[in-house]
């Protein structure tokens, strides 16, 4: 990913002052600002047509809870390698949430799957739920992979909606919540 950034920043760096300012939020590690910038200012014609634009969109909301967003920018990843790798990277994270949140809420079991690998914390956990590492109490799915361990559960809001949730915790404290839905 580091190398898909370094070729990001040296090949036709910054076409417009949306990109430029969408790439200073993604620099600074302002992810949410960024993904809503990107999502808000997408529509313009030469931002959706920018490979560059829609990377750093996608690459902005993985790092938010707005993940269900990277299938907007995946969508138009389509005219050089690099750009199809990156949309494969998107469109693999989406497809490992969505099959965990159907094993999670209707049950229906993932074996014999053979998915791509990433970095990615669902993709993590999508793998450790495949090779069946981890103990079940109350509904939560409890992993432990190096010094971190991981709780996987549904929860369910006030408006009758369903959320996975994963809680990371280290040396059993808890230290970041991801929702989606």
């Amino acid at each position: 990913m580091k190398l898909l950034l370094s070729l990001l920043m040296t090949t036709a760096f910054l076409f417009s002052s949306n990109l430029s300012t969408l790439y200073k939020l993604y620099e600074k590690q302002e992810y949410n600002k960024a993904c809503d910038y990107a999502h808000k200012y997408y529509y313009k014609k030469r931002n959706r047509n920018s490979e560059n634009y829609s990377t750093f969109y996608g690459l902005s909301c993985l790092e938010t809870n707005k993940i269900s967003r990277i299938a907007i920018p995946m969508t138009t990843l389509t005219k050089s390698e690099d750009a199809r790798a990156n949309a494969s990277y998107f469109g693999t994270i989406l497809l490992q949430k969505q099959l965990l949140l159907q094993a999670l809420i209707d049950k229906k079991p993932l074996s014999k799957l053979h998915l791509p690998r990433t970095n990615f914390i669902i993709s993590k956990i999508f793998n450790l739920f495949l090779e069946k590492k981890y103990i079940l109490e109350d509904n939560i799915y409890k992993f432990t992979d190096e010094s971190l361990s991981y709780h996987l559960y549904i929860k369910n809001s006030k408006k009758s909606r369903q959320y996975m949730v994963i809680d990371i915790y280290k040396d059993n404290k808890f230290t970041k919540r991801y929702q989606y839905r």
